[in-house]
C-alpha cells in the first residue's frame, strides 16, 4: 500500500508539540524523551524554568529571606544586634527581585548539572551528545521539581515557614539545616526523586547508553550538587558558632 507514492511505511507522523512532550514527562516520560531527543527545545524549557522558579519565589519571598536568619539565630558568635539587622533585612525584602534572582540561580544550577552529567555520560558511560542537548534534557525533566516547588507555596504559607516537605523531612517536624539528616531529606523529596528518574532516562536516549547508567548518571549529578549545597551551607553555620546535629 503507498501514500503519495510512498510505502506507508515511511511516511513518519509528525513530531510532538513541545507542550505535549512537557505533559508527557508527568505522564509517560520514556516516550516523551525519545520525542524530545528528535528536536530538544532550549527556548521554551529555559522560560518555563525560570517562569515556575519565579512565581515560587516571588511568592515565598518572605519565607525565604527569614531561613538565613533562622539558621543562624542561635549563634554564639554574631552580636544581637547584627542578628537583629538581619531578620529586619529578612522581614523587609523584596519579593520580586529574590523571586528573580532565585529564577536565575535555578538555571545557573542545571547549567553546572549539564556539565557534570556530561563529564559522567561521556568519559565514564561513553555515551555521545553535546553539551546543549544535556542542558536540555535536565531542563525538561527539572520541570517536575519546578512544579513540586510550585504546589508548595500553599503549605509554606499555611505555615509561615520554608520548613516544609512533599517528602520524609515531614516526618521530622522541628528540625531544621541545622540538622544534617532533615537537609539531606529535605532536598530528596518525592519531586526531586521523580525528576532525577525522569533525567536518568532522558540522558539515556540522548546519550546513547543503557537506563540504568542513565539514571546512574542523573543521580550522581544531583546527590553531588545536594551534597556540596549542604555541605557549603553546614561549615558556614558552623563558622557562625551555630551547633550542627545529624539527627
Amino acid at each position: 500500500m503507498e501514500t503519495n507514492n510512498q510505502p506507508i511505511e515511511s511516511v513518519e507522523a509528525a513530531p510532538r508539540s513541545i507542550w505535549s512532550i512537557i505533559i508527557g514527562i508527568f505522564t509517560s516520560p520514556t516516550q516523551a524523551m525519545e520525542d524530545f531527543k528528535k528536536k530538544p527545545t532550549l527556548l521554551v524549557v529555559i522560560i518555563l524554568t525560570f517562569v515556575l522558579a519565579s512565581i515560587t519565589g516571588i511568592a515565598t519571598a518572605k519565607y525565604s529571606s527569614m531561613l538565613q536568619y533562622d539558621m543562624l539565630k542561635t549563634s554564639t558568635v554574631i552580636p544581637a544586634e547584627i542578628l537583629q539587622e538581619m531578620k529586619t533585612q529578612a522581614e523587609n525584602s523584596n519579593p520580586f527581585v529574590s523571586g528573580l534572582s532565585g529564577g536565575v540561580v535555578v538555571l545557573v544550577i542545571t547549567l553546572i548539572s549539564a556539565g557534570i552529567a556530561m563529564f559522567i555520560g561521556k568519559f565514564v558511560f561513553a555515551g555521545d551528545s553535546n553539551f546543549k542537548t544535556i542542558w536540555a534534557v535536565i531542563l525538561l525533566a527539572g520541570l517536575i521539581s519546578m512544579v513540586g516547588g510550585v504546589l508548595r507555596i500553599p503549605m509554606v504559607l499555611a505555615k509561615g515557614s520554608m520548613l516544609v516537605s512533599y517528602g520524609f523531612a515531614a516526618a521530622m517536624p522541628g528540625k531544621g539545616f541545622t540538622s544534617i539528616l532533615y537537609s539531606i531529606l529535605y532536598y530528596c523529596d518525592f519531586f526531586m526523586i521523580w525528576a532525577v528518574i525522569v533525567e536518568g532516562i532522558g540522558l539515556s536516549k540522548v546519550l546513547g547508553i543503557s537506563k540504568g547508567k542513565g539514571i546512574t548518571t542523573a543521580a550522581i549529578t544531583s546527590s553531588f550538587l545536594i551534597a556540596v549545597m549542604i555541605t557549603l551551607s553546614l561549615v558556614g553555620m558552623m563558622f557562625a558558632g551555630v551547633e550542627i546535629t545529624f539527627f
